[in-house]
């Protein structure tokens, strides 16, 4: 998959997992919204200040212009990792265990075939914008 449509899909996927849940946490939506990537001029970058978190850990995984899906799930892990110590600071309704952070807990949730699936489907709806 194309690097640049990555963090769409790792909106998508936290984004389908809130959707499913009877009473999210405050967290998890505060983080959605600055995550969003559809309400921003160009949908293909959120809040400026996450998608410069999420440009710089890609980078510091050496996550180039083409990844696997494998790769991608794994470096979208570390990134909700690292997301989830910065907004914990603020919340009391979620674990600060940095071992297991409720972000990655969530994400977790999706199988890597799952995570495939929407890759391919991120891939094709964007490439057919272009």
């Amino acid at each position: 998959m194309k690097r640049k449509y990555l963090h769409i899909a790792m909106f998508r996927a936290m984004d389908c997992l809130y959707d499913e849940m009877e009473n999210p946490p405050e967290i998890l939506d505060v983080f959605l919204t600055d995550a969003n990537p559809y309400i921003w001029a160009d949908h293909t970058t959120a809040d400026p200040a996450v998608q410069a978190d999420f440009d710089r850990s890609m980078n510091k995984k050496n996550i180039g212009e083409e990844v696997d899906e494998a790769t991608a799930y794994n470096a979208v892990k570390n990134f909700l990792a690292e997301q989830n110590v910065q907004f914990a600071e603020w919340f009391t309704d979620v674990s600060r265990d940095k071992q297991n952070p409720y972000f990655v807990e969530l994400f977790e949730s999706i199988s890597l075939d799952e995570w495939k699936k929407l890759c391919a489907l991120v891939t094709e709806e964007e490439e057919a914008r272009s």
